[in-house]
């Protein structure tokens, strides 16, 4: 069976790491599949996944120039720019499984299905990223047969806002792994270290994440807590965040130590994590700090995670209410035997989320479409 994979970039981000991991598990465990993975834009991981298909390709490596008109014997004929002949060449290969992770690599998905080939999207966004990257959505998803939803919250958005059927989706959430080896410790006893991650933008709720901190100060001025965030920022973003933060005075209570090779090492440092997104499908850094046993605060509605933190291993507050998640952390700060017992439930929970566990699910997918019966 030969399957192309299309990732939007192969960057240290939620939706390529879950990608790697899949397709790390079918190397291990399907060593019969054909794996091809066209990559729209080149990262950091790109040679991790080189080493995990049998073909790579990556559309950002060739340069992209306008179908041309070229004089030849004679006469104008029409010379395709290179991104064009690849996609061509991938259609003429007749895929069985075409398999596009996220919604920026459906419409390359489409268009190098054949006849035969079976579409599957994976979708890790909510609506807003939707409207917002792909405004043709409802074109591109035309020509695809199955959906994976990265979480029920996804699953949702998709039949009641995109009028997917749901008998064309199936549920099945992110995974990810912990690296146990070398971590940084919370040695400082005195001092209650709370956490956030993920690129400073919009969306993951960076901007909230200082405002609960500005909150604690102005009204908990006493309390020995400190709060890092995690994850790239941009030269325009630090800017901002870096004045923001010395107008309200907080520079000693908070940080951003920007992208980090093993932001693992950071998150075990953490005694509570802040899940500050506006929307955020599964992401994969609540995986791991619930692994670590981490309680969570999340807003309700915003995030698939609610969905596990809702069993005991956290707190749900009310969307954008700053006051109360700011009053959660301090009750956590209050009781470290309920913070204690809340970070144990997280570890169990968390723990269903490991490749090994999520990755035969993802075939069982490819399978059903293709009409094989899946044995375990």
């Amino acid at each position: 069976m030969k399957l192309i994979f299309i990732t939007h970039e192969t960057s240290r981000t939620g939706a390529p790491m879950v990608l790697l991991h899949f397709l790390r598990w079918l190397k291990a465990n399907k060593s019969d599949l054909n794996l091809t993975l066209l990559s729209l834009k080149k990262g950091e991981l790109y040679e991790d996944f080189k080493q995990v298909v049998n073909e790579y390709f990556d559309l950002s490596e060739l340069k992209e120039k306008k179908t041309a008109l070229k004089r030849l014997s004679g006469k104008l004929i029409k010379v395709k720019d290179k991104q064009d002949a690849l996609i061509e060449q991938l259609r003429l290969n007749s895929y069985d499984i075409i398999y596009s992770n996220t919604i920026l690599s459906i419409a390359y998905g489409s268009k190098i299905k054949s006849k035969n080939s079976k579409h599957i999207a994976h979708i890790h966004e909510l609506n807003v990223i939707i409207k917002e990257a792909t405004p043709n959505f409802n074109k591109d998803i035309i020509e695809v047969d199955h959906f994976i939803a990265a979480s029920e919250l996804v699953k949702q958005n998709l039949i009641l806002n995109w009028s997917i059927n749901k008998t064309c989706i199936t549920r099945v959430y992110e995974c990810s792994t912990v690296n146990y080896n070398v971590l940084i410790q919370n040695n400082d006893s005195r001092v209650f270290h709370v956490g956030g991650s993920g690129v400073v933008h919009w969306r993951k709720g960076s901007d909230i994440f200082i405002q609960v901190a500005r909150y604690i100060k102005t009204h908990y001025p006493n309390l020995s807590i400190q709060f890092t965030w995690v994850g790239d920022i941009s030269h325009k973003e630090k800017l901002i965040n870096d004045e923001d933060i010395r107008k309200m005075g907080i520079e000693s209570l908070i940080s951003f130590v920007g992208q980090q090779t093993n932001p693992q090492d950071y998150y075990n440092s953490f005694d509570l994590f802040l899940m500050t997104s506006r929307e955020d499908p599964f992401p994969l850094v609540c995986i791991e700090v619930g692994m670590l046993g981490k309680p969570i605060i999340c807003f309700e509605n915003a995030t698939g995670s609610e969905e596990i933190i809702k069993k005991g291993g956290g707190v749900i507050v009310p969307y954008l209410n700053i006051e109360a998640m700011a009053e959660k952390v301090v009750y956590y700060f209050n009781n470290q035997q309920v913070l204690k017992a809340h970070g144990e439930i997280n570890k169990i929970e968390f723990s269903n989320f490991t490749p090994d566990i999520i990755c035969p699910e993802y075939y069982k997918v490819i399978a059903y479409k293709r009409g094989i019966e899946y044995f375990e």
